[in-house]
C-alpha cells in the first residue's frame, strides 16, 4: 500500500484529469489497444505453428522462439499503457488503485523485455547470417530462460527495496518514483539505451559485411538481388526499435536534470513505444513471411533465407543450368604461336530467358577442348512443386479446337482427338 503522507503533489492521486489530456490518452489507449491485439494474435498464430510442427516434424525454428519471446515482451508493454483506460473511466490517476502498481509493473517489465529480445534477435541474426553459427537446442533455451530471469530479476529489485512508495504517478501514468532517479536509471533507462545502440551496431555491421561480400563476389549472381533486398530490411529493424523507444527515454532522461517534459510530450512518448507491439508484428509478418506462414518448420540453417518479404515473388523451384567449359590446348613447339593470341582460360555468362546460363570458359587459341559437365539433382516434390507443375501442365494445352485435353492422373495427360 502506498503511504499517502510521503507523497509530494507531482506523484499524489490526479483528480480530475485535464481536459486537454484526454485526447492524448484516448490515442495512446487506442494505439496499446492495437499492439495487445495483434501480438495477441501473433502469439497465438505462432503457438499453432509451433504445435503443428512439433506434431508433423517433431523440430521447431529458433528464429520462431526468439520472435515468440519478442512477442510476448510486446504484449506487456500494450498492457502497461493499455491501463490508461482505467484512468480515462474515472476521470483520475488514483495512486491506490491496484491498477497504478500493476501498471508500473508492466511499464517496467514491458519496456525492458522489448529491448532485451529485440537485441537478442539482432544478435541471433548477426551469428547466423555473418557467422553460419546457432547455439545448441540445449544451449539456447538456456540462454532464453535467463534472459527472462534477468528481465524479471531487474525489474524486481526496485520493488525490494522500496514495496511501499515505488509505483506512482508520474505524469499521467502511474511508474518509478521521481525522486528515486538512480533507480529508474540503472534497473531501467540505461538498459534501453544499451539495446537502442546496440542494435543499431549489430544491424550496421550486418549491413556493411553483407555489402563487402557483394562487392567481392562472396555470392552467385542469383544471390546478389536477394541480399540487396535484405540490405534495405537491414535498415529498418533497429529504425523502428529506436523510434519507438527515444521519445520516451529521452524525456524521462530530460525529467532527471530537472527539465519535466510536458505532459503532452509525455503522452506522445507513450504513444510511440505503446506502437512497438503491433509496428514488431507488421514488420516481421511483412519480412519474414517464412518463419511464420510456412506449413513446415523452416531448417534452422537457414541465415539470410530467414529473410523472406511477403512483396518478393518466390523464385521457380524448377530450371536448368548448363555450364560449358573450354580449355585451351598448347600447341606443338614446332609451330609458333601468333602474337596476338594469349594461352588462357576466360569465362563468358549468357543469361537465357528462364534464368539458365551458358558458361564459356578458356577461348584463347585455334585448338579448343570443350568439356560438358551435367548435373542432376533430385528431391522430394512439395506442394508447390506439385502445383507449378499443375500450372506448367495447363499452360502447355494445345489451342486448336480439333484437340482436348483430359487427365488421366495426377502426373499425367494425354491429348485425344475429336471426331470430325
Amino acid at each position: 500500500m502506498v503511504a499517502l503522507e510521503h507523497l509530494d503533489d507531482d506523484s499524489q492521486s490526479l483528480h480530475p484529469l485535464p481536459p486537454h489530456i484526454h485526447r492524448w490518452l484516448r490515442a495512446v489507449v487506442v494505439f496499446g489497444f492495437l499492439s495487445f491485439v495483434s501480438s495477441v494474435t501473433l502469439l497465438l498464430l505462432l503457438i499453432y505453428r509451433l504445435f503443428r510442427w512439433k506434431i508433423k516434424s517433431r523440430r521447431s525454428n529458433q528464429f520462431v522462439i526468439l520472435i515468440l519471446n519478442l512477442v510476448l515482451a510486446d504484449i506487456q508493454q500494450s498492457c502497461a499503457f493499455l491501463l490508461n483506460v482505467e484512468w480515462l473511466r474515472i476521470d483520475s490517476v488514483n495512486v491506490l488503485s491496484p491498477a497504478c502498481w500493476a501498471q508500473g509493473w508492466f511499464v517496467s517489465t514491458g519496456d525492458l523485455a522489448s529491448g532485451v529480445w529485440c537485441f537478442t534477435i539482432a544478435l541471433h541474426t548477426f551469428a547466423s547470417v555473418v557467422f553460419d553459427y546457432r547455439l545448441r537446442r540445449r544451449w539456447f533455451y538456456t540462454v532464453i530462460a535467463a534472459l527472462w530471469l534477468f528481465i524479471y530479476g531487474i525489474s524486481l529489485i526496485p520493488v525490494a527495496l522500496h514495496p511501499n512508495d515505488l509505483y506512482v504517478r508520474a505524469g499521467v501514468w502511474c511508474w518509478v518514483h521521481h525522486s528515486h532517479a538512480n533507480l529508474r536509471l540503472w534497473a531501467h533507462y540505461i538498459w534501453i539505451f544499451f539495446f537502442e545502440f546496440g542494435n543499431i551496431l549489430i544491424y550496421a555491421m550486418i549491413y556493411f559485411i553483407l555489402y563487402h561480400r557483394i562487392r567481392h563476389n562472396y555470392y552467385t549472381e542469383d544471390q546478389i538481388s536477394r541480399v540487396k533486398s535484405i540490405l534495405n530490411l537491414m535498415v529498418v529493424y533497429p529504425i523502428v526499435y529506436v523510434v519507438c523507444t527515444l521519445p520516451l527515454a529521452s524525456a524521462r532522461m530530460a525529467s532527471m536534470f530537472d527539465r519535466p517534459p510536458s505532459w503532452g510530450r509525455l503522452c506522445f512518448s507513450a504513444l510511440m513505444i505503446t506502437s512497438n507491439g503491433w509496428l514488431d508484428v507488421l514488420l516481421y509478418t511483412l519480412t519474414r513471411r517464412i518463419l511464420l506462414f510456412s506449413d513446415e518448420p523452416p531448417p534452422d540453417n537457414n541465415g539470410i533465407d530467414t529473410f523472406s518479404p511477403i512483396w518478393r515473388h518466390s523464385a521457380k523451384r524448377f530450371g536448368a543450368m548448363t555450364t560449358i567449359e573450354t580449355t585451351a590446348v598448347k600447341q606443338p613447339k614446332h609451330k609458333k604461336k601468333s602474337s596476338h593470341v594469349r594461352a588462357g582460360r576466360g569465362l563468358v555468362s549468357l543469361q537465357s530467358r528462364d534464368d539458365s546460363s551458358d558458361d564459356l570458359c578458356g577461348v584463347g587459341t585455334n585448338n579448343i577442348k570443350l568439356e560438358t559437365t551435367t548435373t542432376v539433382f533430385s528431391e522430394l516434390a512439395v506442394q508447390a512443386d506439385l502445383e507449378e507443375m499443375e500450372a506448367e501442365r495447363k499452360r502447355r494445352r494445345p489451342p486448336t479446337p480439333t484437340e482436348r485435353y483430359s487427365e488421366e492422373s495426377d502426373i499425367g495427360f494425354k491429348l485425344e482427338r475429336i471426331p470430325d
